[in-house]
């Protein structure tokens, strides 16, 4: 079985790839595949695969109120949480029509939270995508797994062109990469589950 897993790097991720590793994984780390270039996305030679994790995330430049939010910033976040994941799921099925696509959201998507617009926007998109596909494609294998706040490098990605706008909101409950990715794999491989929350 291959399972290609972006967002390989760091976090989920990474736990993610070390712990599947009896499978055939393909991480699709940085320096494969730039996420927030969407031309390298549509060029890419996406390999035949039998699951697709589309991990990977950002909110560069992000908590900040929208208007001031860098539109470069804003563009790379659209890019890398929304359409590579549209665009890779449309490669892959492509390829075969029986891969499992398996989207990671956030629990954010119940409630928005201001400062937060761009990401949030991406992650109740990607969440009506997945329903989206299964309306399209009725005998289409997904997942969602809508997670919340876990310590990645995630937050400090987010600060680091503005360092001094750092926050550390690990002071608040958190969940660790290793747990949720744990959570993750014990329901990967049952197709009867479409959706999981995983909260602090």
């Amino acid at each position: 079985m291959k399972i290609a897993i972006t967002g390989a790097n760091s976090g989920i991720g990474k736990e993610l790839t070390n712990s599947l590793d009896k499978f055939e994984i393909i991480p699709l780390t940085r320096d494969i595949l730039d996420l927030s270039n969407i031309q390298d996305v549509i060029e890419f030679d996406m390999p035949d695969v039998d699951i697709l994790i589309n991990m990977a995330g950002t909110d560069i430049g992000g908590k900040i109120v929208f208007d001031n939010h860098d539109p470069n910033n804003v563009v790379s976040i659209l890019n890398t949480n929304l359409l590579s994941p549209v665009l890779l799921t449309q490669k892959v099925l492509k390829q075969n029509s029986n891969c499992k696509i398996v989207n990671i959201t956030s629990t954010n998507n119940k409630r928005y939270y201001p400062n937060n617009l761009t990401y949030s926007l991406t992650k109740k998109s990607l969440s009506d995508f997945n329903r989206m596909l299964q309306i399209e494609y009725p005998n289409i294998r997904t997942l969602e797994v809508r997670v919340g706040l876990t310590k990645t490098n995630f937050n400090k990605n987010r600060y680091k062109n503005d360092t001094e706008r750092y926050q550390d909101i690990y002071q608040n409950k958190h969940l660790t990469a290793k747990y949720v990715a744990g959570q993750i794999i014990k329901i990967l491989f049952d197709d009867n589950i479409k959706f999981i929350e995983i909260s602090p």
